[in-house]
């Protein structure tokens, strides 16, 4: 069965345990260890009874889990274990239960089976005691006192267990409700794991010990405290108060006078700030702060400026001349309109054959310009060896290849003052070297004249650059300029001033590069840094507002190097992108909103902050054949096929040994040259010029490597 023991408010349940003969120490460690844990116990009911000189008292208490335990609160906080074991030795009687109703029928029983007896019932979990009415103690069961004017009957048989537990459900309802024959139950709050030389063993009485006459007493004092002073009453009237607003009391009688406020004269200025010591001795001027690029380097006066050599000094100066009368002599000697057309007409192998024979020797490699170069060009002639370079601030190096004068060769100008992005010989007159610098002009190198006269000006205030330029007409007079707010101008070259004959929107932000198509002129062809190719047609452009493009040429997702119709149909459009991809465009039927590419080649394009970035081109003449710089090792230029498939990769162990990241083909012969970051220049030919045309002898280091598809 179960039963229950009552530590003065504290409850424990005990699991079943083993019948009497089981000796008294070892039930005991049983119970201790069998208990159940405060989680699997239910909402239960604590029965205290006071009992005083004249009143007697019921309290019900409930226990609550929380998160599974149970709270202890001030009532179950246990007194001293010293202080129980005495209050229980000196005050406290045990009555147990058993030896009343069997000690009639044990008399026989000899001491120590009494003793064994008693030991057993203190522990035993039964619910005849609750039908007898009986409660636990702090050491086992307690005998109710019956009331005084009730009679005593005959010790009545031992019920079952079935009978027993309705007894006991009865006998508990019955003290509940009524409340008659209700006796104290003496408890304390006792350490359940005291030995058991610490209970009193004696049955002569029951008594409430003074700690338990302490403790209902205190509970008595608080409840009758929280009565008293009200708690929810004197809830509400301080929520009343802070509810309510104070009143603004009127001052009556004579007002605050406003006082004004007294104006500080200004302080004076610190020495620091009058430049002056601490004596105050004033002092030198501070240096002005070192200024823009743009002031570091302004733009070249307006008009005309001379062409003469920086890099030809004293007695050298006759060098510099006897040079610009080889260009004279340049710039009236015509070319042959037949080595063009032969080169159209060639096809892919006979001219893949003769770009095997194209070498390089230590005397084709030579510093041209002292910065980073920028652009490219290659002169037409046929009997002269001469390749232009533009780089970073503005300085343009002409080299005559095979010539050993002064330098190599090689004679520096400074028409600009900012980087010249562009550089191209005059379609017709090849005494005219047309180019365009970052610094807002666009300047043209007549050779007859020795001038570089100014074509076209943007306005100095704004700083708008001159990105990129390609020839409108046939005969270049008319230009077709790229500028850095991503406007377009059409320039004639005939007309004095230097402001454009107009000038449209093409772009939200700044071109990068403009090419005319071949055949149909009134095309012409355009990319931005913000991923955008678009073809317009000029007759349609509008002077402001947005522009409403022929063609879209897209799958670009970074910014476009370079754009540019194939030289001799304008039927393919060859693209460089960040993105990392060279792509080849079909735009033999122009009409199309959008255009997809027709061939599409992965390329590292990552060139850096310290190099220029990469910007393939077509062979001269001819729609199949581009070429590429590269950042592979060992360092190359790269010869690709319009179906993106590499054909050579110029190469040389020896002499080139840095990436050249712009490169330009001669127009009629076979001659390649590129340029590094360093203002180094490379060429790779296959002939002499100077009027044997010879083979070049070449050299055994250089490797040039076939690759077919």
């Amino acid at each position: 069965g179960k039963a229950k023991r009552v530590f003065g408010s504290s409850f424990v349940t005990k699991s079943r345990i083993s019948p009497n003969k089981m000796p008294t120490r070892s039930k005991r460690l049983l119970s201790n260890s069998e208990k159940k844990s405060p989680r699997s116990s239910k909402k239960t009911k604590v029965a205290v009874t006071s009992q005083d000189d004249s009143t007697s008292k019921y309290f019900s208490l409930k226990k609550r889990p929380v998160n599974g335990r149970s709270k202890e609160t001030p009532a179950q906080k246990r007194p001293p274990k010293e202080a129980q074991k005495v209050l229980f030795k000196n005050s406290r009687k045990i009555i147990s239960s058993d030896e009343e109703e069997e000690g009639s029928t044990d008399e026989s029983t000899s001491e120590e089976r009494t003793t064994s007896e008693e030991e057993s019932n203190k522990y035993e979990l039964s619910d005849e005691s609750s039908s007898s009415g009986e409660e636990w103690g702090a050491s086992g069961p307690v005998k109710r006192k019956k009331a005084a004017n009730q009679k005593k009957t005959a010790p009545k048989p031992k019920k079952t267990a079935r009978k027993a537990n309705g007894s006991a459900k009865a006998s508990g309802k019955g003290v509940k409700d009524s409340g008659k024959g209700a006796v104290d139950i003496v408890g304390a709050n006792l350490d359940s794991d005291s030995d058991d030389e610490d209970l009193p063993r004696s049955a002569a009485g029951q008594y409430l010990s003074e700690y338990e006459k302490k403790r209902l007493q205190n509970i008595q004092e608080n409840a009758a405290f929280f009565q008293s002073i009200d708690l929810q009453q004197a809830k509400n009237n301080l929520n009343e108060l802070s509810v309510k607003k104070s009143a603004k009391t009127r001052v009556r009688g004579l007002k605050k006078e406003e006082r004004r406020r007294d104006i500080l004269p200004p302080r004076p200025r610190s020495l620091r700030i009058q430049n002056k010591d601490p004596e105050g001795v004033q002092l030198p001027p501070k240096p002005e702060p070192l200024p823009l690029y743009q002031d570091m380097h302004p733009r070249k006066p307006a008009g005309p400026l001379d062409m003469t050599a920086t890099n030809v000094k004293g007695d050298d100066k006759d060098l510099g001349d006897r040079f610009l009368q080889d260009l004279h002599r340049l710039a009236r000697t015509a070319i042959p309109k037949g080595e063009v057309k032969e080169r159209l007409s060639v096809t892919q192998e006979r001219f893949l054959k003769s770009a095997q024979a194209m070498t390089i020797v230590e005397e084709r490699v030579a510093k041209v310009t002292p910065e980073r170069v920028f652009s490219v060009a290659v002169h037409p002639s046929t009997t002269k060896m001469l390749v232009c370079a533009g780089d970073k601030w503005g300085r343009l190096g002409l080299w005559d290849v095979e010539s050993q004068d002064g330098d190599d060769g090689v004679y520096l100008y400074n028409p600009h003052s900012r980087p010249i992005n562009c550089l191209q010989f005059s379609p017709v007159h090849h005494g005219k070297l047309y180019m365009c610098s970052y610094d807002g002009t666009m300047r043209c190198a007549e050779f007859e004249k020795d001038v570089f006269s100014e074509v076209f000006s943007t306005d100095e205030g704004t700083d708008s650059l001159v990105k990129y330029f390609d020839f409108l007409s046939a005969d270049g007079t008319t230009v077709l300029v790229g500028l850095g707010d991503g406007d377009v101008a059409v320039v004639d070259t005939r007309t004095k001033g230097c402001e454009a004959e107009h000038l449209y929107p093409a772009h939200d932000r700044t071109v990068k590069t403009v090419s005319v198509h071949p055949t149909q002129r009134h095309y012409f062809l355009s990319c931005c840094n913000d991923s955008n190719v678009y073809i317009y047609d000029l007759r349609n452009m509008k002077k402001k507002g947005s522009q409403q493009f022929v063609a879209s040429l897209y799958q670009h997702d970074r910014s476009v190097s370079s754009a540019y119709f194939s030289p001799a149909s304008g039927n393919r459009v060859l693209t460089t992108c960040f993105d990392d991809r060279l792509r080849v465009y079909d735009t033999s039927v122009i009409g199309q909103h959008t255009v997809k590419p027709l061939r599409e080649l992965r390329h590292n394009n990552q060139t850096g902050r310290w190099l220029t970035p990469f910007r393939a081109v077509w062979v001269p003449g001819r729609d199949d054949l581009f070429i590429s710089g590269s950042m592979r090792q060992p360092r190359v230029i790269e010869l690709y096929s319009a179906q993106c498939t590499l054909l050579h990769t110029y190469t040389s162990p020896d002499y080139l040994t840095s990436i050249c990241s712009i490169n330009a083909f001669h127009p009629s012969q076979y001659l390649l040259a590129g340029a590094n970051s360093s203002g180094k220049m490379h060429v790779f030919s296959a002939t002499r010029f100077s009027g044997t045309h010879k083979k070049s002898p070449g050299s055994p280091k250089v490797v040039i490597k076939k690759m077919s598809s």
